[in-house]
């Protein structure tokens, strides 16, 4: 099987000052994707509150309810670019209403039509208490041509049980949508990317948002990130597990061939085995350990 080209993006909120410019620039971002040999473009959390910046201030509740009200034009969008330029687009997230609660939900469009959807599961502190929103209550490992992968969602890749779960799962590939507004928020998502690669010993995507709208907006106003495209640290892979990163806070996007023949080649013949050698065993018999002593 051939290697599958990912392109992971950096998208930027400044530029752009109507909805018809968003829109135009999220087809000319995966055109020039597709053209350059992408077979899976990978946007960020929050994109589509970059649509927040073109209109009044609004708290977050009547935010929820504005970016909902474009579900229909972004699933549109999104469906018709994956079909005509024949790649899969992880759509970033998007906010819309289910069952009378609101999620950040990130979808994943096939040119055959088929939509794949992922709500985050791990909430911030600052979506639990200011934002209306729900969290998700399952985790779908997806299966592609290539094999399974997993999406998770910023907040997601910090908790390494959730990788675990995804890659016991025969995940080999985690998309990482993120929004991070500092580089402290940026850090702890990348360098836990990277740890979930090494742990499992897979493949780890990240995406984010960078520059800053020109009026502040209490939801998304500006963005700080560095895409990349994470490995293992052993062979057959480099020693730093970066197989490519962007430039830090620039528009653009980032690609790679990530070889999924060389992933099994480190399973099974890697300086060591993180995701076989664990004792899971162990860490049972000492939490049971730790509940009797409470």
């Amino acid at each position: 099987m051939r290697p599958f080209m990912v392109a992971a993006v950096q998208y930027s909120l400044t530029g752009i000052t109507t909805e018809a410019e968003f829109w135009r620039k999220i087809t000319a971002t995966t055109q020039e994707a597709a053209g350059r040999g992408a077979d899976l473009i990978v946007f960020p959390e929050y994109m589509t509150a970059h649509l927040l910046g073109f209109t009044e201030e609004m708290d977050h509740e009547a935010a929820c309810r504005y970016l909902d009200s474009y579900t229909d034009d972004y699933m549109a969008l999104m469906q018709k670019n994956s079909r005509e330029q024949g790649l899969m687009i992880l759509g970033g997230t998007h906010i819309c209403k289910e069952y009378g609660k609101f999620f950040n939900k990130a979808f994943l469009f096939f040119p055959d039509g088929r939509i794949e959807t992922q709500s985050k599961l791990h909430l911030t502190p600052e979506e639990q208490t200011r934002w209306p929103l729900a969290a998700g209550d399952s985790l779908n490992v997806v299966e592609t041509s290539w094999g399974k992968l997993a999406m998770l969602t910023c907040y997601d890749i910090e908790f390494p049980e959730l990788a675990r779960l995804a890659a016991d799962q025969g995940a080999e590939l985690l998309l990482c949508p993120s929004y991070t507004d500092t580089s402290f928020g940026y850090y702890r998502v990348r360098l836990c990317a990277q740890a979930r690669a090494i742990e499992n010993q897979l493949f780890v995507a990240l995406s984010g948002i960078v520059g800053e709208l020109s009026e502040d907006r209490p939801q998304v106003d500006r963005g700080y990130c560095q895409a990349g495209l994470f490995t293992p640290c052993d062979v057959p892979f480099a020693e730093d597990g970066i197989l490519e990163t962007g430039e830090l806070n620039q528009d653009m996007f980032v690609m790679g061939e990530l070889d999924f023949s060389m992933l099994r080649t480190n399973r099974e013949q890697g300086l060591v085995a993180p995701f076989y050698d664990r004792r899971p065993a162990l860490y049972q018999q000492q939490e049971n350990r730790l509940l009797r002593e409470c």
